[in-house]
């Protein structure tokens, strides 16, 4: 495996391991999740053909491998751009990074829909938050250059925000909306600072359905049982269709940050 995206493994493995242990230590029992096929505007079915009885809601539980598959895209269009020279190894390093984070995340949320645990539920809670956190860390270094400190900083108040979890029951979604606020604000500043305006206009479009995406998640998401109560939404639901923004939010995140790398690898060598 190529150096920069196997020290990107690294760094997502050991947040993980660390989150899974403490998870599964008990500390966030407390923690309001929903559990239960209730939460849910699609509808159990035991007898789909070809499917196991295991995946009772088959379109929430399979939408979960959107995550995995775009970041291994994602991994192998940075790891050739670095190869053909269009990036720089730091990029490849740092984009690496995200596409790990959602290689990872496609089986949290898989093991939370089939088992409805509550400590799946957790993690699939917390490894939300790192996402809107790397984005602050990558706009960081396209603008500032790496900076290790920073970046584990921006990390590990990423991680401790969780905490708000076990004082409200809406801590979560109150860290979730700093880290949002937070994600728009630094990706703001990055697209104010190019110069290109070819350039900005890749990235104003990336960054409009990147938020629209993020958007769509959110409301589809909170609006699943309502939407419910119409027929076309009985198999694929608003927290069916919330995921598939959620997946391409991820996409346009990475559509933001790849011409940027590929701007500034240029200007390097002029």
């Amino acid at each position: 495996m190529d150096h920069a995206v196997s020290r990107a493994v690294v760094l997502v493995l050991i947040p993980v391991a660390m989150a899974t242990a403490i998870t599964w230590l008990g500390c966030f029992d407390s923690v309001v999740t929903e559990l239960g096929f209730q939460h849910y505007g699609e509808r159990p079915d035991h007898g789909i053909p070809l499917l196991p009885s295991q995946l009772k809601m088959p379109a929430n539980t399979l939408v979960n491998l959107g995550y995995t598959l775009l970041g291994f895209i994602w991994l192998r269009k940075f790891l050739k751009d670095r190869n053909e020279d269009n990036i720089t190894n730091s990029d490849l390093f740092v984009g690496s990074v995200f596409c790990w984070m959602a290689v990872a995340y496609g089986p949290v949320q898989f093991l939370r829909i089939v088992t409805q645990q509550h400590r799946f539920a957790v993690m699939d809670q917390w490894f939300t938050l790192p996402f809107f956190a790397w984005v602050v860390v990558m706009s960081d270094y396209l603008m500032h250059g790496w900076n290790t400190r920073r970046a584990l900083t921006v990390v590990m108040f990423s991680f401790a925000s969780y905490s708000l979890a076990l004082v409200h029951d809406l801590g979560f979604e109150a860290a979730l909306g700093i880290h949002i606020l937070f994600a728009v604000l630094y990706g703001m500043q990055i697209f104010l600072a190019s110069q290109s305006k070819q350039l900005k206009s890749k990235l104003l479009w990336a960054m409009m359905f990147a938020i629209l995406s993020c958007a769509g998640f959110v409301v589809l998401k909170l609006l699943d049982l309502h939407l419910a109560k119409f027929s076309v939404f009985h198999r694929f639901s608003g927290h069916f269709w919330s995921k598939v923004a959620d997946i391409m939010q991820i996409h346009f995140v990475c559509k933001f940050f790849h011409p940027i790398m590929e701007e500034n690898t240029k200007n390097k060598k002029v």
